[in-house]
């Protein structure tokens, strides 16, 4: 039986979850453990001198500095490299040296490298040919549905997603503020914190793993806004994919590869500019047919393209290679 070490940054982290420790009880024929990367420097020499008792090396998304790559690649049989944001900048998109120095040496480095969308892996395969691309997975059975036959008595336009995005939100405000004057209209915010949107409803929900499809549900239509930059451009839709799995139609902006998972049209709208987010919103606000429609397809898409059992199917055939 193959053995893998699996290093992630915390079990805490969105990132650590979604590309691993959801897809573990499916990756049968692997002996397996799971280890936060280590915070001290004394801790990682510790961890990096038992690698060689492990087939495989399976480090995510952590970006160690160009030495440790070196020392991971000295201590690993294989060494495999995960990642599903584009990493190599800021968060801003602006250029970091330091962020891509580390980047390119463990991606140099590793015997393979996983990236979570196709814009990732161009980037990857600048240092490294051997690159495969997985979409992070969403839950799929046994989640809350949206029920149809449930009216809300506002029509809830919800979105989901870490505090440190919800300025993304500012890009629909004036969209949003003016559905509101023709629609009884709610905003509903499931994250860590809320963020003030000038005259719009707006409802917060604190955010918990537990309760998250549940509220995910809810809704009538969930919303991912993006500013166009470096960084956005590499984000694996994991937004819009909750909307979908839990049988919401998502309207999202056309940055990176959201109109490779939204089909336009069919699970849900993509979205050139505010225009066309007043535009499709309120086709959708308009239409109770085309919305359940909609929820329904993009409900049936998660299930066959990127739920946990399909991904992580995958993940074990790259892994067992």
């Amino acid at each position: 039986m193959r053995s893998v070490i699996f290093l992630i940054q915390h079990p805490q982290m969105p990132s650590s979850r979604v590309r691993v420790l959801n897809l573990l009880p499916h990756l049968k024929g692997l002996e397996f453990k799971v280890v936060p990367y280590p915070q001290k420097i004394w801790e990682r020499f510790k961890i990096f001198k038992s690698l060689r008792n492990f087939d495989l090396v399976f480090l995510q998304k952590k970006m160690p500095t160009v030495f440790e790559s070196f020392l991971l690649r000295k201590c690993s049989k294989t060494l495999v490299f995960d990642f599903d944001d584009a990493i190599y900048v800021r968060h801003d998109g602006k250029d970091s040296f330091t962020r891509k120095a580390r980047f390119e040496s463990i991606v140099k480095r590793s015997d393979l490298v996983i990236a979570g969308n196709r814009i990732l892996a161009e980037e990857a395969r600048k240092y490294n040919q051997n690159v495969a691309i997985l979409p992070s997975a969403v839950k799929v059975p046994d989640i809350s549905l949206k029920n149809y036959a449930i009216k809300n008595e506002r029509f809830i336009i919800g979105w989901i997603g870490t505090a440190i995005n919800l300025p993304h939100l500012k890009i629909v405000e004036l969209v949003l503020k003016k559905l509101s004057e023709e629609f009884p209209l709610e905003l509903r915010i499931i994250s860590s914190k809320s963020i003030k949107m000038e005259d719009i409803n707006t409802t917060f929900i604190p955010w918990s793993l537990e309760t998250q499809e549940e509220e995910i549900s809810k809704f009538d239509i969930g919303i991912m806004p993006l500013p166009d930059n470096p960084y956005t451009r590499g984000k694996c839709g994991y937004k819009a994919l909750q909307y979908m799995a839990c049988c919401i139609p998502p309207v999202v902006s056309d940055v990176g590869v959201n109109s490779e998972i939204v089909r336009h049209g069919v699970d849900g709208f993509v979205a050139k500019d505010q225009e066309d987010f007043y535009f499709y919103l309120k086709l959708l606000l308009k239409d109770e047919n085309l919305r359940k429609e909609m929820g329904l397809n993009a409900r049936k898409r998660a299930e066959e393209n990127y739920s946990i059992e399909v991904i992580s199917k995958h993940l074990l055939e790259l892994l067992l290679l």
